[in-house]
């Protein structure tokens, strides 16, 4: 931690009181060995830069590093702290925050460093798995966003989307549709629903969710879904 984190975050809690949550940029260390997905992480992390931008990307990872963020105690004491849920207990915090209206900020600035080694948490307890990751995420879409949802449209019919699939039949959400640019997919029937092409699809009436991991594609799904009028957070969200 930078010396001067605490002190940078207190005071920017201090003169924003709308602002419920404030983390900063961070950096991997050692940067020797660091593996492409864990820069690709810091890339999009620190690009988080605004509440919106935040909220927007809320449902692809968790948007902030535990031991960079400062919030409000009274916060936490209205939200109940952390909880065992069986998925990551931060990244269920964030979206009860959210859930909760809490305005979050980050500091262009890097104050916090981040060790990275074989150790950690994130690669070896079940509770910070992608499967856990999933979980979590679902229970905060079925308070809102799926709320009372029975069918949804999945954009990405790869691994990501498939995973999915699953976890949303076993909550008695059924996938109406498939959306894919990839033509070996396309034209294809997967678990009872058609693969098509954005252009081939027409009826957006169903909750959309574009589930995606191929590095690029969620920024290009996102451009495809905007030309088509939809809007992100109310038309569709994304959840990787």
């Amino acid at each position: 931690m930078h010396p001067v984190r605490l002190e940078r975050q207190l005071n920017y809690l201090q003169i924003n009181p709308q602002i419920g949550l404030v983390a900063c940029q961070f950096r991997h260390f050692p940067r020797s060995g660091l593996k492409q997905g864990m820069q690709e992480y810091e890339t999009w992390q620190n690009g988080l830069t605004s509440h919106d931008v935040i909220m927007r990307d809320l449902l692809v990872e968790s948007p902030f590093v535990h031991p960079s963020i400062m919030t409000r105690r009274s916060i936490l004491e209205q939200l109940g702290g952390y909880r065992e849920c069986g998925w990551p207990e931060d990244y269920d915090l964030w979206l009860r925050m959210a859930a909760a209206n809490i305005k979050f900020a980050r500091l262009p600035e890097t104050y916090f460093f981040w060790r990275d080694h074989p150790e950690r948490a994130t690669r070896t307890m079940d509770e910070y798995s992608q499967d856990a990751f999933r979980r979590c995420k679902l229970d905060y879409l079925k308070k809102e966003y799926l709320h009372d949802c029975k069918q949804v449209i999945i954009a990405g019919a790869g691994k990501e989307g498939r995973a999915w699939q699953r976890l949303l039949k076993q909550h008695q959400i059924a996938v109406s549709g498939w959306i894919d640019v990839d033509p070996k997919k396309t034209g294809q029937i997967l678990h009872g629903a058609n693969v098509r092409q954005p252009d081939e699809y027409d009826d957006f009436s169903d909750k959309l969710l574009i589930a995606i991991g191929v590095r690029g594609a969620r920024k290009q799904f996102r451009g495809i879904l905007e030309q088509r009028g939809l809007q992100e957070q109310i038309d569709f969200r994304s959840v990787c």
